[in-house]
């Protein structure tokens, strides 16, 4: 099994993991979809969030919050992924 939290040997950014993830931006409500995780990603997801319940950050703000992330970083490689495979047809 795949460790998905050891050290990256990367620079570490500036901001605190925990102001750039576990912020709460939404209101309680649901208006959101449904989404099925894996069991296990469910279980780590909830720990992580359970840990800063002081600032009341809810697993659907921290799921939103990854997701943010992971466009800003990777959005165009994922234009670039896309326009590779779906050309015009004019």
């Amino acid at each position: 099994m795949k460790n998905l939290f050891k050290k990256n040997t990367e620079p570490k950014n500036t901001e605190p993991y925990s102001s750039k993830f576990l912020v709460n931006n939404f209101p309680s409500g649901r208006n959101g979809k449904v989404v099925y995780i894996r069991p296990e990603y469910h279980e780590r997801l909830l720990r992580i969030v359970q840990l800063s319940r002081e600032e009341k950050t809810t697993l659907y703000s921290y799921i939103d919050n990854i997701l943010e992330h992971h466009f800003k970083e990777f959005g165009e490689d994922i234009t670039d992924y896309f326009n590779d495979r779906f050309k015009p047809i004019l």
